[in-house]
């Protein structure tokens, strides 16, 4: 027989990102955590997956999801990781909002539109082989993250699932993955038009509280006008750099992004950065361009930097997160839309998309069988108004560039257009259910937007049943 449990699942790299940015690992964290195979039988669990949410306040709404999950772990190579759900319901206006312009749900899938509600399905799955103790294998439809915080700028799992394959190679202190992937393009088409990408993630451990990572990727559309690329050759090859071969191929032929991510332990704490570099223009200079001033289009970058400290202040149980982000105009976009970096009208990378800066704050604490969190995320980003285009929207074209001289372009700034201020609150506590682990939790929402364009105060209180799947980031 199989040993079933209702599960907090903490599994995929894409898990609840409460038990994520408390791991020690820093990138691509492991399919199945020993954990949650204590009372398998013969390495199978099997698991029920349900969820309840009534909320008050600004409206009332309620939503709910049933499904199951399967995995497998044995003594042997293989082990593997399934899980469907299925949702019903409806959530806040904001969100509602969200909904009806990109039909997608954050994190999730695809939305189908019942009247005042809403309903998708979530499929993941993860097949994995262990070839020796140097190679590793494992292919399936979910998503990754890289990195040790809140967000990530290089990938993350804020997007929906996606296909892949993954080739992961370890040696000395030397940790060295390959992700090919497909992801769709829908937003300026009702076709879902396919679009690849290939990613090289190199995660060196340099000292034994030090680590040091290199990120680079490509993306490109399967089909231009009647020609059909399919997935480029040359984007096979597992050990170059992608940027000589994106030059090589023309830049039309690809959207190449390169990274590099660090992270710094002692004691408790732990100081993470990460700095992407989508374009970098040093050619413009004031000896050589009669126009030439400061923020030059073609500078598109973002960062990161933060803090977290698994039992501050010497207390066991309380976890702390610290994080800044910011991400200049344009980062992510490409002069052929089809070439951006996203999936099913969402951002591989950060929620927000680009031309934003961003504080986050977590506290969590466990007491015995209660969990208590709070989190803020403070935002400050240019909003487009009608017909403009000043950086944010990182799906449109970078040939339409606001500022005069469109993508050839200077005066770019962060936070340039609609300077709006977000505002986003949570506080949650839960608690198992006597003998499982489906969590009661209720919870509090605060969001305060501010713009010449709008001025939105929404409060709500949840309450609800559930087991902590997948993320959806709410916090944009």
């Amino acid at each position: 027989m199989l040993s079933a449990t209702l599960y907090a699942q903490d599994a995929f790299s894409s898990l609840h990102y409460s038990s994520r940015i408390k791991a020690k690992n820093t990138a691509f964290l492991p399919t199945l955590y020993e954990s949650e195979l204590q009372d398998s039988f013969l390495g199978v669990t099997s698991s029920l997956i349900a969820s309840y949410n009534h909320s008050f306040g600004e409206s009332e709404f309620n939503n709910y999801s049933f499904g199951f999950s399967l995995g497998y772990k044995g003594d042997r190579k293989l082990s593997f990781l399934f899980d469907y759900e299925k949702f019903k319901g409806k959530q806040t206006k904001f969100i509602n909002d969200y909904l009806d312009e990109y039909q997608v749900f954050p994190g999730r899938g695809e939305v189908i539109v019942n009247g005042n509600s809403y309903s998708f399905k979530d499929l993941n799955y993860r097949i994995a082989y262990d070839i020796s103790k140097h190679f590793d294998v494992e292919l399936g439809q979910s998503k990754h993250f890289i990195g040790s915080g809140y967000r990530s700028l290089l990938l993350s799992d804020n997007s929906s699932n996606y296909p892949f394959l993954r080739v992961t190679t370890t040696f000395w202190k030397v940790k060295y993955t390959n992700l090919y992937t497909t992801f769709i393009d829908s937003y300026s088409s009702p076709d879902k038009r396919k679009k690849h990408a290939t990613f090289h993630y190199l995660d060196m451990q340099l000292l034994e509280n030090l680590s040091f990572g290199i990120f680079e990727s490509v993306l490109w559309q399967s089909k231009v006008e009647e020609y059909n690329n399919g997935y480029e050759l040359a984007y096979l090859n597992p050990i170059i750099f992608y940027r000589p071969v994106e030059f090589s191929m023309g830049s039309n032929k690809g959207n190449a992004l390169m990274g590099i991510s660090l992270n710094l332990s002692f004691k408790q704490y732990k100081l993470y950065g990460q700095i992407l570099l989508d374009d970098l223009n040093i050619s413009r200079q004031k000896n050589r361009d009669e126009n030439y001033s400061e923020g030059f289009f073609q500078n598109k970058f973002a960062y990161q930097i933060g803090l977290k400290a698994n039992q501050l202040f010497n207390l066991k149980d309380l976890f702390a997160l610290a994080e800044y982000n910011q991400a200049q105009p344009y980062t992510y976009a490409h002069k052929i839309p089809m070439q951006n970096y996203t999936h099913m009208n969402q951002a591989l990378a950060h929620p927000l998309g680009a031309n934003f800066k961003e504080m986050i704050g977590i506290l969590n604490y466990n007491y015995k069988e209660w969990n208590l969190e709070l989190k803020w995320n403070h935002a400050i980003y240019g909003e487009d108004t009608m017909g403009t285009h000043y950086g944010k929207n990182i799906f449109l074209s970078d040939l339409e560039a606001q500022n005069e001289g469109q993508q050839y372009s200077y005066g770019n700034f962060n936070g340039q257009g609609i300077k709006t201020t977000q505002d986003y609150v949570t506080a949650t506590i839960s608690h198992p259910i006597k003998q499982s682990k489906i969590y009661l939790y209720g919870q509090l929402i605060s969001r305060q937007i501010s713009s010449d364009l709008q001025d939105v105060n929404h409060l709500y209180f949840l309450i609800g049943i559930k087991t902590n799947l997948h993320n959806s980031y709410l916090d944009f």
